[in-house]
């Protein structure tokens, strides 16, 4: 997953319109899911886990952008209960691991 500096500024709003879902975030909802997704994947450590994440997502890209992946994770928040800011925190990294080994 491309968790790197962002290459098109138009991205966010392309991540939005691109997936049709109802729990669109804004554009600045986005970058600020991004910003701290960054720092969480790296003093969580679910970057290591990141392809397996995606898939429970849904997303079925080898290679999806920061800015699906945020929208994917905010779609999964909101069908499971919970603030769908596309944030993986703890709280959501704990939720991620649980359905992962229910699945």
């Amino acid at each position: 997953m491309y968790i790197g500096e962002t290459k098109v500024a138009g991205q966010a709003s392309n991540a939005i319109s691109g997936l049709g879902e109802a729990t669109a975030l804004s554009a600045d909802a986005l970058k600020r899911a991004v910003t701290l997704n960054r720092v969480y994947a790296r003093t969580i450590g679910w970057i290591d886990f990141s392809r397996q994440i995606a898939a429970l997502l849904g997303i079925t890209s080898k290679n999806p952008d920061i800015w699906s992946f945020v929208q994917a994770l905010a779609n999964w928040q909101a069908r499971n209960g919970m603030m769908p800011n596309g944030i993986l925190g703890p709280g959501e990294w704990y939720a991620i691991q649980m359905a992962s080994r229910r699945a």
